[in-house]
């Protein structure tokens, strides 16, 4: 794995990337050097590139900022040198974990100033595109009424069960189940719900969102450059 030296060693490279060789390398042209360098000293090898700049771009800019379009362009020629740099017999693969939309802030609604949509309600978890809610003993079908008739066609508000049903998370394992909330609330359009008493300024006023159901977010490209 060739990331940034502070991914080494922690829980999620750990658990994503168990037993891979780790180099870091601060900006995206050392990257490409130390994927390079790997390549050549074992000809069979998989070798992961991270570079996580063109999604925080996006994050606090936007999508459609000229900012995200200048990091995409310097990703695209950095990411060109390095296919024309592959050693013979090498094939390339490019790809994201997620899309993005642009979510004005006044389409945003916050738990802490609407009333009728924190009653009930223990804790809102997940993302401002898909809160995950976890209510109060027997307030599960109050809250989905309410929230509901407050989001309108703005969301699809479903049970934990309808969500499973639907395979909107994969195969859930028993263990697993309880970490998703009682309620999941999957935003449509440009919207998003926030709660700005428990979640930070810095991740409030992010301008780019994802985890929602749109083509937007869920339409991931891959990009194949095949051995020469």
């Amino acid at each position: 794995m060739v990331g940034p030296n502070h991914f080494e060693g922690s829980g999620l490279t750990t658990a994503a990337l168990r037993g891979a060789g780790f180099r870091g390398a601060r900006d995206l042209r050392a990257r490409v050097e130390a994927t390079l360098d790997a390549l050549r000293a074992a000809p069979r090898a998989l070798v992961y590139l991270y570079w996580g700049d063109l999604d925080k771009v996006g994050h606090v800019h936007g999508c459609e900022s000229w900012q995200w379009g200048d990091e995409l362009e310097a990703t695209d020629r950095a990411l060109r040198e390095l296919a024309a740099r592959l050693p013979k017999g090498t094939a390339m693969y490019v790809t994201a974990d997620h899309g993005m939309v642009d979510v004005p802030h006044a389409d945003r609604l916050d738990v802490a100033h609407e009333p009728v949509l924190a009653a009930g309600v223990r804790h809102v978890a997940g993302e401002a595109r898909t809160p995950q809610l976890f209510c109060v003993p027997g307030a599960v079908d109050d809250v989905v009424a309410a929230w509901r008739e407050t989001l309108g066609d703005r969301a699809w508000v479903k049970r934990r069960a309808e969500v499973e049903q639907l395979n909107w998370f994969g195969p859930v394992n028993e263990r697993v189940r309880p970490r998703i909330g009682e309620i999941v609330v999957a935003m449509r359009g440009l919207n998003a719900v926030v709660d700005s008493r428990s979640q930070r300024p810095e991740l409030i006023s992010l301008l780019g969102l994802h985890g929602s159901l749109t083509e937007d977010e869920v339409a991931i490209p891959l990009l194949s450059v095949p051995p020469a």
